[in-house]
C-alpha cells in the first residue's frame, strides 16, 4: 500500500513538473512599471515605522533555457525615515508634546536573481533576491506640536531642517548614500497585471561620520556610543508588464 501511494505521490509531481515546463515563461527582456506604499523604520533609531510611497520601473531578462531563472534590475522613486515622539517644549513654563519625523527620499536601483514558477498559462508566481543601492536626494527633518497658533508653527519651521545636510552635532544628519539587501515575491495574472511584497534591509551605517565623530568629542557624551543607524523598508506594489 505503502509503494501504491508513493507511486502515485511520485506520478502527481512529475505531472505537475511537466505541466510547469509546459508554461515557462518566454525568454527574453519584458519591462514593468511599479508603484505602492512601503512601511520604512530607521533601524537601531528612537523613531518608530512611516509609511511612503514608491514609484519605479523594471526591465526582466529570462535566461534561455534555465527553465524560469532571470535577472532584474530597476530604478524606483522610494520615500524612507521614520516617526515618533521627541522631547517636549517647555515655553512659558508649560511642557509640550513633540513628535518628529524624518521623511527620506532616495533613487534606487535594485539588482537581483530570481525564478518564475508558472502553474497556469496566464497566473505566474516568482521569488527574487539581491542588493540594492540607493542615493537620497531629498529629506527633511520636520517637527509637529499639538497645539494650534501662529508662534507654534514658527516653532515647527525653525525645527525643521534638511537631513541630509552637514550641520554637525548636535543636529543629527545622515550621508546620502545607502546599500543593502532585500528581496521580493509576486504573482503575474494574465502576464501584465502584477502584485509584488518586498523587504529591504539597510547593510550601510547612514550617519554622517563628522556627525558620529563631533557626538565622540563631546564631553558630555563620554561612555556612550553611538549605534549604527541603518534603513529598514517593508513594501507592497502593483505593476504592470508591458
Amino acid at each position: 500500500m505503502k509503494k501504491i501511494l508513493f507511486v502515485i505521490v511520485a506520478m502527481v509531481m512529475c505531472a505537475g513538473n511537466a505541466r510547469a515546463f509546459e508554461y515557462e515563461p518566454e525568454q527574453g527582456f519584458s519591462w514593468m512599471g511599479i508603484f505602492g506604499m512601503n512601511v520604512s523604520k530607521l533601524q537601531n533609531h528612537d523613531f518608530g515605522a512611516k509609511a511612503g510611497a514608491v514609484l519605479g520601473a523594471r526591465v526582466d531578462f529570462v535566461l534561455p533555457k534555465a527553465h524560469g531563472t532571470y535577472l532584474t534590475a530597476g530604478l524606483d522613486w522610494t520615500m524612507k525615515g521614520g516617526k515618533g515622539e521627541e522631547p517636549d517644549i517647555t515655553i512659558d513654563g508649560k511642557d509640550y508634546d513633540v513628535n518628529g519625523k524624518y521623511a527620506l527620499h532616495y533613487f534606487e536601483v535594485p539588482i537581483r536573481v530570481g525564478f518564475r514558477y508558472n502553474p497556469t498559462e496566464s497566473i505566474g508566481l516568482y521569488g527574487e533576491v539581491g542588493p540594492y543601492f540607493a542615493v537620497g536626494f531629498a529629506g527633511r527633518h520636520k517637527i509637529s506640536i499639538d497645539e494650534d497658533g501662529s508662534a507654534f508653527r514658527d516653532i515647527e519651521d525653525n525645527a525643521s531642517y534638511v537631513a541630509f545636510k552637514n550641520y554637525g552635532y548636535p543636529t543629527e544628519s545622515f550621508q546620502r548614500w545607502d546599500a543593502g539587501i532585500g528581496f521580493r515575491i509576486g504573482a503575474e495574472y494574465n502576464h501584465h497585471y502584477n502584485l509584488l511584497i518586498g523587504c529591504d534591509w539597510g547593510l550601510a551605517d547612514i550617519y554622517r561620520v563628522s556627525y558620529r565623530d563631533a557626538f565622540k568629542d563631546d564631553t558630555a557624551n563620554a561612555g556612550r556610543v553611538l549605534p549604527k543607524v541603518r534603513n529598514f523598508n517593508f513594501s507592497i506594489t502593483f505593476g504592470y508588464r508591458l
